[in-house]
């Protein structure tokens, strides 16, 4: 459809609108915010703005350089969108932490919000009275102190994750293995065994590979900007047979909505207490008392709610450890080395790292929170979103803006980290505890005891009332596995000689350490908002026999857990401290 302005506008017309038109200026001016410019960017062209520069591979990088030159709030256009990108810790945290109840919306992505997902996807909800009643329910069960009393449940994977890796290493030896697929069935067990009442006891289960199939789709179709139609709204009036993105929205929605239904149905079906079975009856109650209106959530409603937990949360912390292998075999070999002489001195060989000793194992934490700066698992996350315009720095943000963090870019805040934020140094997250005595005259355990960490932010769990509610739970299994791990291996990048035949020893070793610095580096990755390592293979070599030994008497731990009293005892727990079971 074509548009065409009139050649001749009648005069009393054309006053009229200059009248108003300086109406609307002074009142602008009135206000002090016309004379305002949104913040600086890269030169914009009429009508497509910067979508001419926007490239389509490791946007984040490109996005990190340009800030080098605009500064830490950057301003894009992309087809008359406004969108704000932040670049340091203290512009993100002052406008989505500090002015939370302006920026805690989310852009719509009509494909995502409306097709894929119909509006259920908890990442995409706007920050309304149903999406406030959301929080209100996962509160009591993923605050700190709720936190802890999963601490079992994530003992028990992470011990089976050990026995896992060490037979993998009996079948495939030197030629190394891919660890994901583990590092999934460890952290997605301990989410199931949480919010279903199942633990998952292989990386081959159906409800593993659809739960990974349905976070992959929701990884590749999330992004704002992905469809047509988000650029072109207008599109989607269009009929469906002119629009086959509908239909593709229908299979996506059915699909996930199955899937989250399904588990939903297991896990109210399941004996003992569990997530769902609490989550269900805290949300019947909510909608019974005054005042009414304040968020309602259907059955269906609670099936998502619960299932994109589960989603996000063994996505993320499988992704985490798999950089933290990949960080050990190419960056951190001296680090990690360093670490285990620590857990030589604390745990020793005769028993399993565990949490008792992580006050004594603070340099485990600072590679671990090293890891998460440095390849952070998520490079700009779900956007935020302003419906109200604001000042900011001496610059105008207008309303409709899309706000994004750069987490690659505000993990490398110079002011914030150093200037070595490039480098994997996990030392500048330690700090030592002002001594009573000459530290000669302390021994090594004593040392580590006074060991603590520096307050240094950890953004990529989001910022303000958006922020990960879960948290608390990823850093506590973070903490385990990487411990336990340490204690229990050395680790190296496989030799990927694809012909099968290695040569000399020296050409296996050029081949390594050309594959380690093709692997470190920054667009060694996938190209989503869920930050990836492209794939690799590493050896989990057992430091020695005390590791199988220790392993195989444990067995026993992984392979008959009652889960039921292990999760009824964290009902009591709760009921002690919420008043609700």
């Amino acid at each position: 459809m074509t548009y065409h302005l009139p050649l001749v506008v009648p005069a009393v017309g054309f006053f009229a609108l200059l009248l108003l038109n300086i109406l609307v200026r002074l009142i602008r001016l009135a206000t002090g915010r016309q004379h305002l410019s949104p913040p600086p960017g890269p030169r914009r062209l009429p009508l497509i703005g910067n979508l001419h520069q926007l490239v389509q591979s490791h946007p984040w990088l490109e996005f990190h350089r340009w800030s080098k030159t605009y500064g830490p709030v950057m301003y894009l256009d992309m087809l008359g969108q406004p969108i704000v990108v932040l670049s340091t810790y203290a512009a993100a945290q002052d406008l989505l932490s500090k002015r939370g109840a302006r920026y805690s919306d989310r852009p719509r992505s009509i494909f995502f919000n409306d097709l894929a997902t119909r509006g259920m996807h908890l990442a995409a909800q706007p920050y309304d009275d149903t999406f406030r009643l959301h929080q209100r329910l996962h509160a009591p069960l993923l605050n700190p102190s709720a936190a802890a009393r999963y601490r079992t449940l994530q003992d028990i994977e992470s011990t089976q994750l050990l026995a896992d890796l060490l037979a993998g290493y009996d079948r495939d030896g030197e030629k190394g293995l891919a660890p994901m697929s583990l590092f999934q069935r460890t952290a997605a067990s301990m989410i199931y065994a949480l919010l279903y009442g199942q633990r998952l006891h292989t990386d081959t289960e159906p409800r593993l590979i659809r739960a990974i199939q349905v976070q992959e789709t929701f990884v590749k179709e999330s992004a704002f900007g992905g469809h047509l139609i988000d650029l072109f709204p207008a599109l989607n009036a269009l009929p469906r047979a002119l629009a086959p993105w509908k239909a593709r929205g229908d299979r996506l929605y059915a699909a996930e909505h199955a899937h989250h239904v399904g588990n939903l149905d297991r896990g109210l079906a399941r004996p003992g207490w569990n997530f769902s079975k609490h989550i269900s009856r805290a949300a019947a109650a909510a909608e019974a008392e005054p005042p009414h209106g304040k968020g309602h959530l259907s059955a269906e409603a609670v099936a998502w709610n619960i299932g994109n937990i589960a989603d996000a949360a063994f996505d993320t912390s499988a992704t985490a450890l798999e950089w933290f292998v990949l960080t050990w075999v190419t960056r951190g070999a001296s680090h990690m080395a360093e670490a285990q002489r620590v857990l030589d001195r604390v745990v020793g060989r005769g028993r399993l790292p565990t949490y008792d000793d992580r006050p004594r194992l603070v340099y485990i934490d600072a590679i671990i929170n090293e890891t998460l700066r440095w390849r952070p698992f998520v490079t700009g996350a779900v956007a935020h979103a302003t419906l109200k315009e604001d000042t900011y720095m001496g610059y105008r943000i207008p309303a409709g803006s899309i706000v994004a963090p750069n987490y690659w870019a505000i993990s490398r805040d110079e002011s914030v980290f150093g200037p070595d934020a490039d480098s994997f140094v996990p030392e500048r997250w330690l700090a030592a505890a002002a001594p009573d005595e000459p530290e000669a005259q302390r021994g090594d355990e004593e040392k580590e005891a006074r060991v603590l960490l520096r307050d240094l932010p950890l953004t990529l769990f989001g910022f303000g009332r958006r922020i990960c509610t879960g948290r608390h739970v990823a850093r506590n299994g973070l903490f385990i596995a990487a411990a336990r791990l340490l204690w229990a291996f050395d680790v190296e990048l496989a030799d990927d000689d694809d012909d099968g035949d290695a040569g000399t020893p020296e050409a296996a070793a050029a081949r390594r350490a050309r594959r380690v610095e093709e692997l470190a580096a920054e667009t060694a990755c996938n190209n989503d908002v869920m930050f990836r390592p492209l794939p690799f293979r590493a050896v989990f070599r057992p430091r020695g026999p005390w590791v199988r030994d220790l392993l195989a008497e444990h067995r026993h731990d992984y392979e008959h857990v009652d889960l039921v009293a292990l999760l009824d005892e964290a009902a009591i727990a709760t009921a002690e401290t919420q008043g609700v079971v």
